[in-house]
């Protein structure tokens, strides 16, 4: 099972950033997630809230990178340098009805994202998911938002996709649609997997096996989870603090 830090690594942190990356990958963790959203500039900027903390509720988009650098808040180039490469690096499109960025089916955040992988030099035929089985690492573009990753999907980048789906939704369902749309990975909530019913634990494993697509688990807060997800077979988990799942799983 791959350990992956969620936004970078949010146990210690700062999560979203540069130096997460970087720990969590030194401290090995098979690969990071982190937040994409863009600045008033039109930068891709690395943090999860749509809003910020401090000043209260002044919203992320319409700031301007500057001003979000000074809050700690780094550019995606920043969190890719530090990447550099190692194990595996999962960008999720923020862009949730509701928010103040959201502009699906546009998908500005979707569509900037792909020209700084082009200019990166992330461009060819999509990785093979059998890759990512053999911890070949790259780049996965992951959302909720289904456009964006279609955007992403259809853009012909070497990355692959993810659906990103809500507790609520049961693997099965999100299968059905990560299949017909051709994207590599679901990436389910904890609750779907670990929950009871047939359709959760090792079942829902062996049908996303059957369906040719990587399952992998958010949002891993405990050590149990760690390895009740290991045991059933999940090809990975994004763990809140992946130094500490690596040594669990090692022991």
């Amino acid at each position: 099972m791959e350990v992956l830090g969620h936004r970078g690594s949010r146990v210690p942190g700062p999560e979203n950033t540069a130096e997460a990356v970087d720990a969590a990958l030194r401290a090995g963790a098979d690969g990071v997630e982190v937040d994409v959203r863009r600045s008033a500039d039109g930068d891709l900027i690395c943090v999860h809230d749509a809003r910020l903390s401090r000043p209260v509720g002044r919203a992320v988009i319409r700031q301007s990178t500057l001003a979000l650098r000074a809050h700690g808040i780094p550019l995606l180039d920043e969190v890719l340098d530090a990447w550099a490469g190692r194990g595996r690096l999962i960008c999720e499109i923020k862009n949730q009805p509701g928010q103040p960025d959201f502009d699906a089916p546009r998908e500005r955040t979707a569509r900037a994202l792909v020209d700084v992988l082009r200019a990166r030099g992330h461009i060819g035929a999509r990785p093979d998911p059998a890759d990512l089985d053999a911890g070949m690492g790259g780049i996965t573009v992951s959302s909720f938002d289904w456009f964006a990753i279609e955007a992403v999907r259809d853009a012909e980048l070497a990355v692959t996709t993810a659906f990103l789906t809500m507790p609520r939704m049961s693997v099965g369902g999100g299968l059905t649609y990560v299949q017909s749309a051709g994207h590599a990975e679901l990436h389910a909530h904890t609750s779907a997997v670990l929950g009871s019913g047939g359709s959760h634990g090792p079942a829902a494993v062996a049908r996303a096996r059957a369906a040719g697509i990587r399952l992998v688990v958010w949002t891993v807060t405990g050590l149990t989870e760690a390895r009740a997800l290991r045991d059933a077979g999940v090809s990975g988990a994004i763990c809140d603090d992946p130094v500490g799942v690596c040594a669990a799983l090692t022991e």
